[in-house]
């Protein structure tokens, strides 16, 4: 159990921030948190989302939307956003970074009621929904959004941009969505990793052990040929295991007729491709994530 909870903290979270990184800030700069909705019981932080805007908000802009990761059991949306915050003010950009429920931590599996799928992808379509009704007033184009994911936050935006269900829920669609992009995650298909992965109980805390309902939580089986889809953006690394589970996912994506980028950013560890993404004088990911992004707000 030890081994377990570490390799969350270590591995799956990455949460360690870098002291020296600082937030460039003009007078012009805005952040604020607003709690998109309200579960009673449940904290209001974990409900709530932090944007970081422009006192201009004449012209609309492009709106990335970041989800962390943490093992679905932890993290925080301020976690490795320090980076990002100064990439996407740079480029002119609003960065919306949100919370959502979490499951146990320390694991436990062994609680029918916990946290788990699909609570998570609820309270990310409840955002998005937030999101999309109310961004027009800090001066973000609704018919130009990203989502932008983690670790176990890249399952989540994966799943968002591959199962319309969460999106239809509340009244929204794929056409909402102009790009997913992926940030290391091996979550692409849920049974796999608890049947043979090396974090069975992690997976199983999160998700639980119906293979049917497994099924829908994994994206890879969400793709239908039928079906137009957002752009996808992935970023894969680690041993070829890990790099194999996120080139299944490409290749099915682009035998359905998605439109997909990618790199390989194996020279960094779990943690350190996150925090790569607009890391001063950082160019691998950040210069592949920007080409991407270009492609989606044209």
């Amino acid at each position: 159990m030890k081994l377990i909870l570490l390799f969350i903290s270590l591995f799956l979270f990455g949460c360690n921030n870098d002291n020296n990184i600082q937030i460039l800030t003009t007078p012009d700069d805005l952040t604020t948190t607003i709690q998109y909705k309200q579960i009673n019981g449940i904290d209001s932080n974990l409900l709530s989302l932090d944007i970081y805007y422009n006192s201009d908000i004449n012209i609309p802009k492009p709106v990335i939307i970041y989800v962390h990761g943490g093992g679905w059991s932890i993290g925080d949306k301020s976690s490795q956003i320090e980076n990002k915050i100064n990439l996407f003010r740079s480029l002119n950009y609003i960065l919306i970074s949100i919370n959502y429920r979490l499951s146990p931590y320390p694991i436990d599996i062994s609680n029918p009621n916990r946290i788990k799928y699909p609570d998570h992808n609820v309270d990310i379509a409840d955002a998005l929904f937030w999101i999309n009704n109310n961004i027009e007033q800090y001066g973000g184009n609704k018919n130009k959004m990203v989502l932008l994911g983690h670790s176990a936050g890249a399952h989540l935006v994966a799943l968002t941009g591959t199962n319309e269900n969460f999106l239809q829920s509340k009244g929204l669609s794929f056409s909402n969505i102009k790009g997913v992009a992926v940030i290391d995650t091996e979550g692409f298909d849920i049974n796999e990793q608890i049947e043979n992965g090396s974090n069975q109980n992690i997976y199983i805390n999160a998700f639980g052990t119906d293979s049917a309902q497994n099924v829908k939580a994994s994206p890879i089986y969400n793709i239908i040929n039928t079906i137009s889809y957002p752009k996808f953006f992935i970023a894969k690394r680690g041993n070829s295991q890990r790099i194999g589970y996120a080139n299944d996912f490409i290749n099915v994506l682009e035998t359905n007729g998605v439109s997909v980028s990618q790199v390989d950013g194996s020279i960094y560890d779990h943690s350190g491709i996150n925090n790569a993404i607009g890391a001063p004088n950082e160019t691998l990911i950040t210069n592949e994530l920007k080409n991407f992004l270009l492609e989606c707000f044209e």
